[in-house]
């Protein structure tokens, strides 16, 4: 079964942003596109950018080392489970969705927890959001942090400042704002006022999108009106326009992946580990497969529905 897998690879932002055949798995990061079809080929008619094209076990393998966050530069971080959790969740509402895929999704989401929880605990505790936290709360001592966004990265920050800050959500989806509002006991400021940002010395962006949301007239007045300020930008496309440098309180992506990315000698250990294992588990995972798609074949097999435990 894992022979029909197919895993385009892009780099992120290279991906038009037009809905593929819906019976494709979608999966847009800070530093990649990932595309997953089972048999099928998404592309027709149109002339892709550079890409890396996998299939079958070397597919799934790619999947577990990428969900299990070591093909990241924060070797281990826990951010990618979310990512991949929202894109599933919209895989799993389109009317077009493959069950054959919907099982292999299942079961890497299985796979990955066992591999995380056997060998990666604790091998990065410095993710995108605790590095953010180190910026803007231990560095800079903010007291009020802006948050603009609304997806799981936006949660995750929140979960990190709301303990030593006040927090405010900006972010263009009302009703996600007002549910994370309600939730963590933060105030809103509207998406239509985020122009009054620059009134805010600390601000977390993790809005991506080839829009500039915020531009050299904006850093300009938020400059002057701030003398102690950072603005951490994670969002990726950047939506920043700026010569600010992280010394003048603009922090970007890159400063916080390069950041860390330095590990222990000691964690290559894990890791060396974990890559063993994933290699064992996907040579298992194939044959169990094999074993399922002739199962499948012989009866008329209803919708697979997938476990929801693993996400």
């Amino acid at each position: 079964m894992l022979d029909g897998l197919k895993l385009w690879n892009f780099s992120s932002g290279t991906l038009p942003d037009e809905e593929l055949n819906g019976t494709t798995f979608i999966l847009k990061t800070c530093q990649r596109t990932l595309v997953l079809a089972f048999n099928t080929y998404p592309f027709k008619g149109q002339d892709l950018p550079e890409h890396v094209l996998q299939t079958g076990e070397v597919a799934y393998l790619y999947l577990l080392e990428t969900i299990c966050g070591l093909k990241s530069k924060l070797i281990g971080e826990n951010e990618i489970v979310g990512q991949f959790k929202e894109a599933y969740k919209i895989y799993t509402q389109s009317t077009l969705k493959d069950t054959k895929l919907l099982l292999i999704l299942e079961k890497l989401f299985k796979d990955a927890k066992d591999i995380r929880t056997q060998h990666l605990i604790g091998i990065s505790q410095k993710t995108y959001a605790s590095l953010t936290r180190r910026h803007l709360i231990q560095k800079a001592k903010a007291d009020h942090v802006v948050v603009v966004g609304s997806g799981a990265l936006a949660e995750d920050l929140i979960n990190q400042f709301k303990k030593k800050a006040q927090v405010s959500i900006c972010a263009r989806n009302q009703a996600r704002t007002l549910e994370l509002a309600k939730l963590h006991n933060i105030s809103i400021i509207p998406w239509e006022e985020r122009h009054k940002l620059v009134e805010q010395p600390f601000i977390a962006n993790t809005v991506g999108t080839d829009a500039i949301l915020f531009d050299e007239i904006f850093f300009a007045e938020w400059k002057s009106k701030n003398c102690s300020r950072q603005f951490v930008d994670l969002g990726s496309p950047s939506v920043i326009k700026t010569d600010l440098t992280i010394e003048e309180g603009v922090v970007r992506l890159d400063d916080i992946l390069n950041e860390g990315a330095i590990m222990e000698d000691h964690k290559q250990v894990q890791i060396e580990l974990a890559r063993q294992a994933m290699l064992e588990i996907t040579l298992k995972r194939k044959s169990l497969f094999q074993a399922k798609l002739k199962q499948m074949s012989s009866v008329i097999a209803p919708q697979i529905m997938p476990d929801m435990r693993y996400l």
